[in-house]
């Protein structure tokens, strides 16, 4: 098999190196790479339970479930009562998650310049565009056999 040639492989190496260099980014604000997609998802949206969380993150349940309660743990979220479903609850932003976010998305940002570097921002542009097609159809793969 000619690796040159296979998208799913530099995607996969591209994320290891993305995730690599981002954990030692964000190690020192507490933060990891795996909070990123929760902390904007609620910065975005609000409060969100859980299924919500684990749809925009692209995560099982199960994954979402221990990934919360190590933000918990770490008071990155607060929990509230859902009103509309007693049997859960409503998750949101803590305090300090909300004070440590907008140094936290500078990291992240400052990661993907670095890394898109020599690319103009065409060139970024169509590259998020594809990735995000790429992304929409995987999607709709794991709906399809679910």
């Amino acid at each position: 098999m000619e690796l040159e040639h296979d998208t799913g492989y530099y995607v996969v190496l591209t994320s290891r190196g993305f995730m690599r260099v981002a954990e030692a980014r964000l190690r020192p604000l507490g933060l990891g790479v795996a909070h990123m997609p929760v902390l904007i998802a609620l910065a975005r949206e609000g409060s969100l339970t859980q299924k919500e969380i684990a749809q925009r993150t692209h995560v099982e349940q199960p994954t979402a479930a221990a990934l919360l309660q190590r933000m918990d743990a770490a008071g990155l979220t607060d929990r509230s009562p859902n009103p509309s479903d007693r049997r859960s609850t409503r998750i949101s932003l803590s305090a300090r998650a909300a004070a440590l976010l907008p140094e936290a998305l500078g990291l992240r940002q400052q990661t993907v310049s670095a890394a898109t570097a020599g690319l103009s921002a065409t060139d970024v542009e169509l590259l998020n565009d594809l990735l995000g097609r790429v992304l929409a159809n995987l999607d709709m793969m794991v709906e399809g056999s679910g």
